[in-house]
């Protein structure tokens, strides 16, 4: 796999520059990315309705570490290539709007977050290294 300077938005071995920050709006992150999902993913808070908890819950992540520029749309182009998104959740300081440097993402599928837990933990993010782990760390296992 050929890795590139990281700065184009396209694919690194360990790095990835969002599309606001190269200046651009086009382009893709990854190849193949079919871009931001056209499912939900709103709401007002980490978990905007009560429904199906439990399984949201398996299939949602935590990434910290994230600058305080990233936006929402950011973590849809990074995260879509993994697989469907049903919600993405920025935490953001209310006076200023800007990141406070972590976010939930909700996967359809809980092997798909899975992939994404491998693939982007540890991964270059702007000037920063990304974690990403599950959001609720099974108890029993």
């Amino acid at each position: 796999q050929n890795a590139s300077s990281g700065t184009t938005g396209e694919p690194s071995a360990t790095r990835w520059v969002s599309k606001r920050v190269q200046g651009g709006s086009s382009g893709t992150a990854y190849p193949g990315d079919r871009g931001a999902s056209s499912r939900g993913g709103g709401g007002s808070g980490p978990y905007a309705g009560k429904n199906n908890d439990m399984r949201r819950d398996e299939a949602t992540v935590r990434v910290t570490n994230l600058p305080e520029e990233t936006q929402e749309q950011d973590l849809r182009d990074l995260f879509t290539p993994f697989g469907s998104l049903s919600r993405v959740y920025l935490a953001k300081d209310k006076t200023s709007n800007t990141s406070k440097g972590f976010a939930f993402i909700t996967f359809n599928e809980k092997k798909d977050a899975q992939k994404a837990i491998e693939c982007v933990s540890g991964f270059g993010y702007d000037h920063l290294i990304l974690k990403v782990e599950w959001a609720n760390k099974p108890q029993n296992q």
